[in-house]
């Protein structure tokens, strides 16, 4: 199959660079996206077709377009959507940019099949780019190169400019990165479906001591601090905690199938002992002296 030339591609990326411009809970005008992607109104709204057609929902509210529903949370067609072979062609080209060994690209191709007529899951197809990108990213911190994050779209000023970072990391749920920002030479979180490309580059990390991860955040609070803490739980309290604090989970350990224990070092005590005490009854601290102190302080301040 001939490969998509740079046209094409260029086509291909706008249309991700548009979702994610539409994912604006304010939306943006048409003569602002078309600012932004640096094309005409006209091609904007050929895009609007394009993503109707692929199953999003796009609206207009007080002039400004966006895109109702993430795509994951769309309904998959009752009926079937299917494509025609002209269809089939693009998205199999969007494909082929996708990159070696991404298991995602694998399976919407399999799904494509290269035939027409075979449905397509939007979800599956938006997040192939996505995971093209994660791949990317990854290849930056393991091989300890900076990258550029082309085409970055920043909320907070509604702009949209290159950045050149050196990537450290990604947020447990890969929805960010991470990274030192060389411009302002302080670390930064980027989201990464505002991303429209990423590229390494051939230099290698430079400001190496100054990529400092956030500190871990458990039961809300952050610090320096260290207190050894361990807890007995109940199966409502473990159940509890593991929903409210996913962050707890790997210091939750499960004996004699039920028997829930919390241990490990926390960063701050408040949080913790505000879940304690809501709690009466459910949570025995078995080692800790400083937390017993502060629940007794605390316990005292009620009484008062």
């Amino acid at each position: 199959m001939a490969k998509s030339s740079p046209i094409e591609q260029q086509k291909i990326l706008r249309v991700f660079k548009l979702i994610n411009l539409l994912q604006s809970t304010i939306g943006k005008p048409v003569h602002r996206l078309a600012e932004l992607l640096q094309t005409d109104e006209r091609t904007i709204y050929r895009y609007f077709k394009l993503l109707e057609a692929l199953g999003f929902v796009v609206v207009k509210e007080f002039s400004k377009y966006k895109i109702q529903d993430r795509p994951e949370y769309l309904p998959k067609p009752s009926n079937g959507t299917t494509f025609s072979a002209e269809e089939n062609q693009w998205l199999s080209s969007l494909l082929e940019a996708q990159g070696k060994g991404n298991a995602l690209k694998d399976a919407v191709a399999q799904k494509l099949n290269l035939q027409s007529g075979v449905q397509v899951s939007t979800e599956d197809l938006f997040k192939a780019n996505l995971g093209r990108l994660v791949d990317l990213i990854a290849q930056g911190i393991t091989l300890k190169k900076q990258i550029w994050i082309k085409d970055y779209y920043s909320l907070r000023s509604d702009t949209v400019s290159d950045r050149l970072v050196e990537p450290v990391g990604f947020t447990a749920d890969y929805e960010h990165i991470h990274a030192f920002e060389l411009e302002s030479q302080s670390m930064k979180m980027f989201k990464i479906e505002r991303m429209g490309e990423v590229v390494i580059a051939s230099e290698s990390w430079k400001y190496e001591l100054g990529h400092e991860l956030p500190e871990q955040a458990l039961f809300g609070f952050t610090g320096k601090g260290k207190f050894y803490i361990k807890l007995k739980l109940s199966k409502k309290a473990y159940q509890l905690m593991v929903e409210e604090y996913p962050t707890a989970r790997p210091f939750i350990q499960i004996k004699n199938r039920n028997q829930y224990f919390f241990e490990g070092e926390i960063p701050h005590l408040p949080g913790l002992a505000r879940f304690i005490l809501s709690l009466p009854g459910e949570v025995k601290v078995e080692e800790g002296n400083e937390l017993k102190a502060y629940l007794t302080e605390q316990i005292q301040k009620g009484f008062f």
